[in-house]
């Protein structure tokens, strides 16, 4: 069946297929808000990860998701044990450029997916409500704040850090922290990130991921392809693919047979900032300096075998992108793939420089490709690289990540915010 005939069979299908479950000897019964979600990247994957644990500990889990683009999150859902329901999701939320009408939109959208959160919760009598990102608190707070008064937990699991600002550090602390038990970030520097905004200590713990479950197994004894480049991510400027490319060429033009293969969609939907972004990567690419060296493979799942096939793995993201962890720089190191990264939130933290991996000084062409000329120029140091990235992957393992996972929603004395007591 294509791609289409998917799409358009799974935007039809109100809620997972099959009896309802009896959740009613569960420990732990999680209704996770996932209406946001419409790429199956980290943040998502990572989330039905969690979700999968609890799910293999006995808990019942279930998934709201959006109704206009749920086609790759479904599966995740029930791959992770979930069931799931198509929520009223559909008016953004933003903060510029504001009329009248546009903030009637936004409280309608609050009172719709506020409600569906209480129908479903009648449903499943949630013990907990998963928040995997902060739009989902704001689209769900009257519902959150009943629930709560009813002795059901709030989690706010922080894949991207909080954007800086006063603005959003008067958000978080006064619109989001009130709603929320618990907030689990993803690495110190998420965690940081989120007591600047105000957010008690004690209220605030750190998990970091694990490498999140693909189509195939991880490869780190694979042969190698010299020269091999790979990028794993979205295409958007923030991901700095185009710092890639420019670094590519400099080093092709330096005599090395360098090449470079780009995993993620290409071909989608382009958001109307981005837009025209794509069509410049491929008019980069199609250069002479870079004519054949360059292949977008588009959105695969199969990353555990193209990771396997590659020399090393760049992570390019400028610091605007303010990387909260690297889910990508975690899946190179479980395949023995050295990363070059640049200096954009969590990721130099992940990379021990020349062990594992090359953190870069600035996040330019240059500096990305200094690090792809030493390893390419050192075979023995690209191959002790590799040897030390997987040996470093065992700090992310699946068993310390479920661990810490059930030990948040297995604690009873969770911390209420002053703000509804």
């Amino acid at each position: 069946m294509t791609t289409a005939l998917v799409r358009a069979a799974r935007s039809v299908i109100l809620r997972s297929p099959g009896p309802e479950p009896d959740r009613a000897s569960a420990p732990q019964r999680v209704v996770a808000c996932c209406g946001g979600m419409v790429i199956a990247g980290g943040l998502e994957r990572i989330t039905f990860e969690v979700l999968r644990v609890l799910r293999e500990r006995g808990a019942a889990t279930h998934a709201i998701v959006n109704g206009w683009e749920n086609f790759r999150i479904t599966p995740l859902a029930e791959a992770s044990g979930a069931t799931w329901s198509v929520g009223p999701y559909r008016y953004p939320m933003r903060r510029r450029n504001l009329t009248p009408g546009i903030v009637a939109g936004m409280i309608a959208e609050t009172v719709r997916v506020s409600a569906d959160l209480m129908r479903v919760a009648r449903r499943v009598r949630p013990t907990h409500v998963l928040l995997p990102e902060f739009h989902a608190v704001l689209r769900n707070a009257p519902a959150l704040w009943w629930l709560r008064l009813r002795g059901v937990r709030t989690i706010a699991r922080l894949g991207n850090a909080p954007p800086g600002g006063t603005f959003n550090r008067l958000l978080w602390r006064f619109a989001i922290d009130p709603f929320v038990d618990q907030f689990v970030a993803n690495s110190e520097f998420t965690r940081g990130e989120l007591l600047a905004h105000g957010i008690r200590p004690g209220k605030a713990r750190t998990i970091v991921n694990m490498a999140p479950r693909r189509a195939g197994a991880w490869d780190p004894d694979a042969p190698r392809i010299p020269g091999r480049l790979i990028f794993v991510g979205q295409i958007i400027p923030e991901k700095g693919l185009d710092l890639l490319l420019d670094a590519l060429a400099i080093v092709r033009g330096r005599g090395l047979e360098a090449t470079l293969d780009v995993v993620g969609d290409i071909d989608g939907w382009e958001a109307p900032a981005n837009r025209g972004h794509r069509a410049s990567l491929r008019a980069r690419a199609a250069r002479p300096d870079l004519d054949g060296a360059v292949a977008f493979l588009g959105y695969r799942e199969d990353v555990p075998e193209l990771m396997a096939h590659a020399s090393l793995h760049c992570c390019p993201s400028r610091p605007e992108q303010r990387e909260a962890f690297g889910n990508v720089v975690v899946e190179a190191k479980v395949s023995g793939v050295p990363s070059i990264v640049t200096p954009s939130g969590d990721l130099p933290d992940l990379v021990a420089h020349e062990v594992d991996g090359w953190v870069c000084g600035a996040a330019d062409a240059p500096s990305i490709a200094a690090g792809i000329e030493y390893f390419l120029t050192r075979p023995d140091a690209l191959a002790a690289a590799g040897r030390a990235a997987h040996a470093s992957s065992f700090a992310y393992g699946a068993d310390r990540f479920a661990a810490a996972w059930a030990s948040v929603f297995a604690t009873q004395e969770l911390e209420h915010s002053n703000a509804l007591c």
